[in-house]
């Protein structure tokens, strides 16, 4: 199976190069891969101009976000076991999206979903209107390790309140990392949020939920000796 970068041509279309982001933005893909993409996008992307209320959604369906969704692995099992639900996945790194719109195409369920390439802070305030989300998952986000990187963190004091304003009364945030002071450091920030309620109480963290897959960012830290804690927190 070859693999190619994508094309100059394809990534000026759909990379946002007037945002800026951390982490990476290009990388390999096989030719069927790109190839999806071009299929798909523009008919389940969200360009920057475009409002998650005019994405030809159903308007009764939850509406579900995952933000940074990698290879797309938790996206077909949030679609396979929540046959009810709509997706929005946000995930800049285009390589990630080519797997998740194959691996979603293969499993039936792409026309469910809507994907954006744009940061998630844009896609918060831009593209979704407050209260419309049911609920928003984080797993694994870049820990940014180094003291000075911690601006980097998705998890900062004004992101967790864009976020309650996007949430529908009793909506859910549900985070996963295996870095231990960047799961103090998320729970820290949303413990103290107005609006939210830890579901394990104040300083805790919840069980892993039973029908939870292990992604591959998690079998990684499994292998090198972490182990994940997960966040619950409800809207109120």
């Amino acid at each position: 199976m070859r693999r190619m970068r994508l094309t100059r041509e394809f990534r000026d279309q759909y990379i946002q190069h007037e945002m800026r982001t951390h982490g990476r933005k290009n990388g390999f893909v096989t030719v069927g891969q790109e190839a999806r993409l071009s299929k798909w996008l523009p008919r389940i992307g969200l360009p920057k101009d475009k409002r998650l209320a005019d994405a030809d959604l159903p308007a009764a369906a939850p509406l579900v976000m995952e933000i940074g969704f990698g290879n797309g692995d938790f996206l077909v099992h949030l679609a396979a076991t929540h046959p009810d639900w709509l997706l929005v996945g946000v995930e800049i790194y285009l390589p990630g999206v080519a797997k998740a719109v194959c691996r979603m195409d293969d499993a039936g369920f792409i026309e469910r979903c809507r994907i954006t390439q744009l940061p998630a802070q844009f896609v918060l305030e831009h593209q979704v209107d407050e209260a419309q989300l049911d609920g928003i998952f984080i797993n694994h986000p870049d820990p940014w390790p180094k003291v000075r990187h911690h601006k980097r963190r998705i998890i900062q004091k004004a992101f967790a309140k864009l976020m309650v304003t996007r949430l529908k009364p009793g909506g859910f945030i549900k985070l996963a990392t295996d870095k231990p002071d960047l799961a103090e450091w998320m729970r820290d920030i949303l413990d103290a949020t107005p609006g939210l309620t830890n579901v394990a109480g104040v300083g805790g963290f919840i069980e892993r939920d039973e029908d939870r897959p292990h992604t591959k960012f998690e079998e990684r830290g499994i292998k090198e000796g972490r182990i994940s804690q997960f966040l619950h927190y409800v809207k109120a």
